[in-house]
């Protein structure tokens, strides 16, 4: 599987925000283990080289939010939109110079619940930048002085917690709560590595973990549990995905009647046979013989403050 490593891609420069045409193409997937249920599968393609590498997701007021490594956030509209588009946008601030990919190789976002806009996490400068919701303006930074992290391998995951964060290491051992003027370190016991981390709108948390072998690489979704130690998944379902796919953003909705959606995308890492993918995975815990209010209830995690 061919692909360019990190550093060896150019510098790339500043382009406007530009409004285009988004293509679906739906493809056929292999069925999810209960209680996920596959509710969709489509590639994606936009006439614009920033749509690649898309590293973190969400979704903002009915649409998808995404964050790129190569140093663009994008909004997109859902495969049922009529005529779906994407508008792309540089992240002008942010760590080191703009230009370079490794300086603006972002792998994570989420909302800050005091209103003031989006955080998003970077890897190879291991910090965490606050953008306005427009992402014309970066408000806030926090270094998280991680030296011992190595570049590609840092925050993957971010969960709004009260008015501070909760950072997920992608070695799948750490977590880090933010507080204000103070970013702790706590146990996490995943398992795996952890691709992303979302919260859903019940309140509870999820991970999206992966693992590497001979075989390639396999992926899942667990629950994230509050221990007395730090946080631990729960059970882990495995989701489906072809040969080359590498899932690296997750979103979360809540389905009328009950039930949760969960968004995922990946990341096609400049890889000649990887696709920019998404696909839908319906969470239907009541006919399995499992609760809502007990598999995917409010998380018992503990709120931070501000950064």
């Amino acid at each position: 599987m061919a692909y360019w490593p990190m550093r060896a891609l150019p510098d790339f420069k500043e382009r406007p925000a530009v409004l285009v045409p988004l293509r679906f193409e739906a493809v056929e997937m292999a069925a999810a283990v209960p209680p996920l249920r596959l509710a969709g599968a489509w590639t994606m393609q936009v006439h614009d080289p920033r749509f690649h590498g898309i590293s973190a997701l969400a979704i903002d007021q009915g649409r998808f939010l995404a964050a790129t490594d190569l140093g663009a956030v994008i909004r997109f509209d859902m495969p049922a939109a009529s005529h779906p588009r994407a508008m792309l946008k540089d992240l002008r601030f942010g760590p080191g110079k703009f230009g370079p990919k490794w300086a603006r190789d972002a792998e994570s976002i989420a909302r800050d619940l005091t209103g003031r806009g989006w955080w998003i996490g970077f890897e190879q400068n291991h910090s965490l930048w606050l953008y306005d919701s427009s992402f014309r303006n970066a408000r806030a930074s926090v270094d998280l002085n991680r030296p011992d992290w190595w570049y590609n391998r840092g925050a993957e995951g971010l969960i709004p917690e009260g008015a501070g964060l909760l950072v997920l290491a992608e070695n799948g051992r750490e977590a880090m709560p933010v507080r204000r003027n103070r970013i702790g370190r706590v146990s996490l016991a995943a398992g795996a590595d952890v691709a992303d981390a979302a919260r859903a709108p019940d309140g509870s948390a999820w991970l999206l973990l992966r693992t590497k072998g001979l075989n390639g690489i396999s992926q899942a979704i667990a629950r994230l549990n509050r221990t007395q130690a730090g946080y631990r998944a729960g059970p882990a379902w495995p989701v489906p995905k072809g040969l080359f796919d590498n899932y690296e953003g997750m979103a979360i909705e809540r389905r009328p009647g009950g039930g949760l959606r969960f968004w995922l995308v990946t990341d096609d890492g400049h890889r000649i046979m990887a696709r920019n993918l998404l696909v839908a995975l319906d969470y239907l815990p009541s006919e399995h013989g499992q609760s809502p209010a007990t598999s995917a209830g409010p998380s018992k995690l503990q709120p931070v403050e501000t950064p």
